[in-house]
């Protein structure tokens, strides 16, 4: 069995106006599409052409879609979920728990359930998440803490008054472990009163107009610390998050670059357009650039205060000539299929395709199915096989076999 499905798009603020209406063959409204959200997610399930919520569908096509094996690890519906991303601008800094963390957080909360709103929930469900980012244009992000020598140098070019006087334990010869000190500065940083946090977002705003610092781009591809500081600094005048280009890596993914974002990580994507696949869970704590709730206390037991520069994924081609982006979670697999013609076999589990560039056909038996841009398939387990014609590219999304 073969459907079509029908995303959803999330107008988010920070999202462009024109990149996923131009996917989907439409005409810009003026107004911000972030998000394109194919999956079984409750804030923006996609549906079959019919109507029928996709949800429904593979839990009354359970065995067909899913096969015996997955639905024994991951039960009748989707454990991923696939998204396009338009950011035109800065997300919020965030942070997803592990399974561990967000079971025992989701139990520790759930007596406060019944009188909390659901956005002020720290963990929503009891699932970690992970994702990975396959970037379709050039793609800026923040990812992971600077190790301590790197982040003295970072603020010392725009804090260097409050280095001395809020932070000298980063100044220290004595030798001290980093991930210790990492924790120190941001547990400082964010419990300043709001005097103090004043002052340093005041001297931080006066170095980033006053200095010569790199541009504000890189080759005209990529925004730099300063560039996306001075951004953060305007949409978040009183925010301590709007001080991570200098305290997080800045990264730079051209198209075809993949990153995965582990949980624990701290991370936010800046700008540029690109394919997501993340566990299908809604476990997001804030660490700011945002108006949603921060939960201090929480972050701290959450974050990984370990130096981490965030990995590129390696990517190697498979049995089916398709590329398959290696990232460490049992929870998807993201592959790719360039222009070409492959033969998939051996199949044993359900498939999302979705074809971001040019258009594809399959076949399977005597059916042919044609799959343009921004159009998805997904291919039940049931299907022993099928024979595929790319023109352009076409994401596969799945879990490990």
């Amino acid at each position: 069995m073969i459907v079509t499905i029908v995303p959803v798009v999330q107008p988010y603020e920070w999202g462009d106006t024109t990149f996923i209406p131009s996917l989907l063959h439409q005409m810009p409204d003026g107004r911000p599409q972030a998000e394109l959200w194919f999956g079984t997610h409750p804030g923006g399930e996609s549906t079959l052409t019919d109507g029928t919520p996709l949800g429904d569908f593979l839990r009354d096509h359970a065995t067909q879609f899913f096969g015996e094996e997955q639905l024994a690890v991951h039960g009748n519906d989707l454990p991923f979920l696939l998204k396009v991303l338009a950011i035109a601008k800065p997300l919020s800094l965030q942070v997803h728990p592990t399974t561990q963390q967000a079971r025992q957080g989701f139990s520790d909360e759930v007596t406060m359930h019944v009188d909390l709103p659901r956005d002020q929930w720290n963990y929503k469900d009891e699932r970690q998440k992970a994702e990975v980012l396959y970037a379709l244009t050039p793609v800026t992000a923040m990812c992971g803490f600077l190790a301590p020598g790197p982040l003295v140098a970072c603020l010392r070019q725009v804090i260097p008054n409050h280095l001395e006087t809020l932070f000298p334990f980063l100044l220290t010869e004595e030798s001290v472990n980093e991930s210790e000190l990492i924790e120190q500065f941001f547990k400082t940083l964010y419990t300043l009163d709001r005097e103090r946090l004043a002052s340093v977002l005041g001297e931080y705003r006066k170095r980033l107009e006053t200095l010569e610092m790199d541009n504000e781009t890189e080759d005209g591809r990529w925004l730099t610390p300063a560039g996306i500081a001075r951004e953060c600094i305007e949409l978040y005048p009183e925010d301590p998050g709007a001080l991570a280009p200098f305290f997080l890596n800045v990264l730079h993914l051209s198209p075809g670059d993949a990153v995965f974002l582990e949980p624990r990580t701290l991370h936010a994507y800046v700008r540029g357009h690109g394919v997501e696949l993340m566990t299908n869970s809604d476990n997001v704590l804030r660490a700011g650039l945002t108006r949603k709730l921060v939960n201090v206390p929480e972050l701290l037991k959450t974050l990984s205060f370990k130096p981490h520069p965030g990995d590129f994924c390696p990517q190697v081609r498979d049995d089916a000539n398709r590329i398959t982006v290696l990232a460490p979670t049992d929870d998807f697999l993201l592959g790719i299929f360039d222009s070409g013609e492959f033969c998939v076999k051996q199949r044993d589990t359900i498939e999302l395709l979705f074809c971001t560039e040019g258009a594809a056909t399959l076949t399977c038996g005597e059916t042919s199915y044609t799959v343009e841009s921004g159009s998805c398939l997904v291919v039940a387990a049931a299907v022993a096989e099928y024979h595929l014609v790319v023109d352009g590219t076409l994401f596969r999304a799945t879990v490990p076999g």
